[in-house]
């Protein structure tokens, strides 16, 4: 599995870089981080050029450099790679079509990669998960609306928002049961998680009326199954109200939640919200959108 984190020269990146590492480890998947600077115009006019023939001119000023740097050290910290490792060569780059990538010691393999693009956000990822086969994206946020709503549109991966991420805390995992297509490959994603971090997992079902009908109650149960085969700790609710304030309230800031990523139609989705973006906005914790 490859997974894929998004990196700024802000502070919040290394939470999301902490997270990221974790989530990786759970599934033993490759890990790809990608800085997204400024559009090239921007850093034409502050006097770094990324279409200068010889890369030793500019790498040592762009800040995307320092920040892979940090993140490979980062990475080392967590022991997602060998700490004992020697460190990267900023000279030794790689361009590709549309990024320039840092050529990290072979001997991580595919383990890990560093990646530097120019432009929108939204766009340079979009055009990332197009070059490389990613299961997950994993960025920072998710209270922007406009931004977190053009991620889950744009990002044909499932989505880790590193939402007010405490690298102290001692996290749960809410799961969010309906019937939605994704719903199942999120209970299987959650069991994942829990197995690796040995937490204990809510299942909460909610409904905007009193009536759980038979779908709900059928994706319910095949959940909860699931989990006690894997011998999961788990607890389960059916709870009436918008389900939206329901997974956040349930949640609080101690969970992650887990749930499907809508298969809305992209323009409906963007005028009249869906359930797991109206989640996202209003959650104070991580969330995971799983495709």
């Amino acid at each position: 599995m490859r997974f894929l984190v998004a990196v700024s020269s802000t502070t919040y990146s290394e939470r999301t870089l902490q997270i990221g590492s974790g989530i990786a480890n759970a599934f033993s998947a490759d890990l790809s981080v990608v800085y997204v600077g400024d559009p090239p115009k921007a850093l034409l006019e502050s006097g770094v050029s990324l279409a200068r023939d010889a890369m030793l001119n500019w790498e040592i000023h762009h800040p995307g450099v320092d920040v892979l740097r940090w993140a490979y050290q980062r990475l080392q910290e967590y022991e997602f790679i060998d700490p004992a490792e020697e460190q990267i060569d900023p000279n030794n780059l790689v361009a590709d079509t549309g990024r320039v990538r840092v050529v990290v010691p072979h001997t991580h393999g595919e383990k890990i990669r560093l990646i530097m693009r120019e432009g929108d956000p939204v766009d340079q990822l979009k055009q990332e998960t197009e070059f490389r086969d990613y299961q997950l994206t994993i960025v920072g946020g998710g209270s922007r609306r406009r931004l977190t709503r053009q991620l889950i549109q744009f990002i044909d991966t499932s989505l880790l928002f590193v939402k007010n991420f405490d690298p102290e805390g001692q996290y749960k995992l809410l799961l969010c049961v309906d019937n939605s297509q994704a719903t199942r490959r999120a209970v299987i994603f959650c069991g994942t998680v829990a197995r690796h971090l040995n937490t204990h997992v809510k299942l909460v079902t909610a409904s905007k009326t009193r009536r759980f009908g038979s779908e709900y109650r059928a994706a319910a149960e095949w959940a909860r199954r699931y989990l006690q085969r894997l011998k999961i700790p788990h607890s389960q609710y059916f709870i009436t109200g918008d389900p939206a304030a329901v997974f956040v309230e349930e949640a609080g800031s101690d969970h992650i939640i887990i749930m499907g990523k809508s298969k809305m139609h992209p323009l409906k989705a963007w005028l009249m919200g869906t359930k797991p973006g109206d989640t996202l906005l209003k959650a104070n914790c991580p969330v995971i959108l799983v495709k």
